[in-house]
């Protein structure tokens, strides 16, 4: 199937009609998208159920069970980003592997440690702290690696296999399938957390993610594959310097670092905040991280229809105004300003869900169709490498801020300042940040926010209207 990206000349399908390759078999559906790509939707329905145990707050609440200090949170959640810097050297061998064959490799190497992760749960009681938190750590890196080796592969292939027009609804579907998966997995997990105990616990939710992660291995494997196209290989060396010049380029890699220096604390030191302050308990915990995820599928049903008609940018400011509100009341539920409680709740993860949608439908987008086709591989790895750097490198920092500030505390009338406090105060300041960078991005078929903002409030209400009452909700 050839490329459909406007960089590269390369034609796309007619509208209405299925592509047909040299020997007339189809290689698109009338809606424009590839034939089988329903099996990468399925491919990351599975994955995420998978990685979310062993990547997300399930892996965050077992080191927290063996009293792990925020420090050491950081650098377990700073692992899976760190490593990503593996995808600089790996996109070299991937092209001459292809993206299938690399990806499929390294997926099923990553998913053999964390049988290892369930094994090192699985150690007696009397097994000192110590011994435990290094295994697991150990089995951490070891499947870190082997996914920031295989990682390199999997966005170029998506670019080329899917065309340019039809993208927006290529992503929206996809984040569908993974905010669902999110949504499924983690009430799962909640009930069953909060029903369950004993020392089996968190090894059979070890075990149900290596179950997950074979099952995705199978849709995995029947993804169409498309070859390396010749602009995509290196020659010789690799000009690093030039491409992250390259102006759009180097725009939107200012805004993504300072994007991911706020989320690389929020999506880690919220957990200990409700645990230490208010005491919730990690079935709780686990219920709320899950309501963010239902928002985020009703988000991305709603902007997934808008996005290839409106453009990336106009969804990058109102994730960012969102995210702004967000951590403003995850600042003042810290102050003890707010109460915690359910209306509580429910402000802060319907706006978490609503930014989170919006920003990595929008920005995965944008990274697509601003990435030019010459050394494409490489332009994606470097630009995975330094956004994961960011992502990985500042949970450390943030949690050793948060270590040094400790218990200490100070009252403004009703507001508390303390270490939590201080550490969402700082990130929306840095989200402010990063809505004055998004101004300055380059897209020139995207809308004006203004219009963007009137299309929304005034045009989509009155469409969705006029469907309910001629009943085409759909």
């Amino acid at each position: 199937m050839e490329a459909a990206d406007s960089n590269d000349g390369a034609r796309t399908p007619a509208s209405g009609g299925a592509g047909m390759n040299s020997e007339g078999s189809k290689t698109s559906r009338p809606d424009g998208l590839p034939v089988g790509i329903w099996n990468a939707h399925l491919f990351q329905v599975f994955n995420t159920m998978s990685y979310l145990i062993v990547l997300g707050m399930p892996i965050v609440l077992y080191f927290k069970h063996l009293n792990a200090t925020a420090t050491l949170l950081g650098v377990v959640v700073a692992l899976n980003p760190l490593l990503n810097i593996l995808q600089i050297p790996a996109a070299k061998f991937m092209e001459r592997v292809g993206y299938r064959t690399f990806v499929l490799r390294g997926w099923a190497t990553r998913s053999f440690f964390i049988v290892g992760m369930a094994v090192v749960a699985l150690l007696p009681e009397g097994t000192s702290r110590g011994v435990r938190i290094g295994l697991m750590l150990a089995m951490l890196v070891a499947f870190n690696a082997a996914r920031g080796v295989s990682a390199c592969g999997f966005l170029p292939w998506m670019t080329h296999l899917v065309p340019e027009a039809v993208r927006g609804r290529f992503l929206a579907r996809d984040q569908t399938a993974i905010a669902l998966a999110m949504f499924g997995t983690l009430v799962l997990a909640a009930v069953y957390l909060t029903g369950a105990t004993g020392r089996y616990v968190y090894p059979i939710m070890f075990f149900g993610s290596y179950a997950a992660a074979l099952v995705s291995l199978a849709f995995l494997r029947r993804i169409p594959d498309v070859p390396v196209p010749h602009g995509d290989k290196a020659a010789g060396r690799v000009p690093w310097k030039d491409m992250l010049l390259h102006p759009p380029f180097l725009k939107l890699m200012f805004y993504n670092v300072t994007v991911y220096a706020a989320l690389a604390a929020a999506m880690v030191f919220w957990a200990p905040l409700l645990r230490d302050h208010y005491g919730a308990t990690d079935g709780k915990i686990l219920s709320i991280q899950a309501l963010a995820s239902g928002v985020m599928v009703l988000s991305l049903l709603v902007f997934g229809r808008l996005i290839d008609r409106v453009g990336s940018r106009p969804l990058l400011a109102l994730s960012g105004m969102t995210y702004v509100f967000h951590f403003g009341c995850w600042c003042a539920l810290a102050a003890r300003c707010l109460p915690f409680n359910l209306k509580t709740i429910l402000l802060i993860q319907v706006t978490a869900g609503l930014a989170a949608s919006l920003f990595n439908l929008a920005n995965t987008r944008l990274v697509m169709s601003t990435v030019p086709q010459m050394g494409r591989s490489h332009f994606f790895a470097m630009f995975s490498v330094i956004t994961n750097v960011t992502l990985g490198s500042l949970p450390v920092v943030w949690g050793a801020g948060l270590d040094l500030v400790g218990n200490w505390h100070a009252r403004w009338g009703a507001w508390e300042w303390n270490q939590y406090s201080l550490l969402y105060a700082a990130l929306t300041a840095v989200m402010l940040l990063a809505l004055y960078l998004c101004r300055h991005l380059s897209e020139p078929r995207a809308m004006t926010t203004d219009a963007f903002l009137q299309e929304l409030v005034l045009k989509t209400p009155g469409r969705a209207l006029s469907r309910l009452l001629l009943r085409r909700p759909l």
